[in-house]
């Protein structure tokens, strides 16, 4: 069998499955505090972030900008992530999120997913191991460019549709996989 057709076989709705629940089990802390962002986000109409859970998500993807989040007001962060959850451009809403201070494309991306959920993917080195292991991704893992990101949205759009899953889904198995290739679970 060639390599293509087991990187094709690879990426299946009960791989997603089996690795979604891994990451579950391993993963619990993170999942506490996801479902809490989730449910005080879905109370805000329309969609928008305020400052503290602007704050609390951006922490909740990589604390080390935790400073640079603090530096954005309330009302910009408020219009920011507004117009970005209004936009119909991938590329504009994620202009519009890394003009806060502190947000680079992976954190826009968490945004954009957290607003979003159906539409948009966590942008992650993980998962991007994983799609190239699979064959889904030619560029380099480590390639956080916009246009890495635009890809990355379409390529993942691409596998929940093939595989009947969601985005988070994806995402989680993904990054399972990618921490059992390296030997941590």
């Amino acid at each position: 069998m060639s390599i293509t057709k087991r990187r094709q076989r690879l990426l299946t709705a009960e791989f997603v499955t089996r690795w979604a629940a891994t990451y579950d089990r391993h993963a619990g802390y993170d999942q506490d505090e996801e479902l809490e962002i989730k449910n005080q986000l879905a109370q805000l109409k329309p969609k928008h972030l305020t400052k503290a859970l602007f704050l609390r998500l951006g922490r909740w993807k990589t604390a080390r900008q935790s400073r640079n989040y603090e530096s954005n007001s309330e009302s910009l962060v408020k219009e920011a992530t507004l117009l970005a959850s209004k936009a119909n451009d991938d590329a504009l809403k994620l202009h519009v999120l890394t003009s806060l201070r502190g947000v680079d494309i992976a954190v826009a991306s968490t945004i954009s997913h957290f607003l979003d959920p159906d539409s948009f993917p966590i942008f992650d080195v993980r998962v991007r191991r994983s799609l190239t292991r699979a064959g889904e991704w030619a560029r380099r893992a480590d390639d956080s460019s916009k246009n890495a990101w635009l890809e990355y949205v379409a390529a993942t759009r691409r596998l929940c549709k093939r595989l009947s899953v969601s985005q988070r889904k994806l995402d989680k198995a993904l990054w399972a996989y990618d921490k059992y290739k390296e030997g941590v679970f």
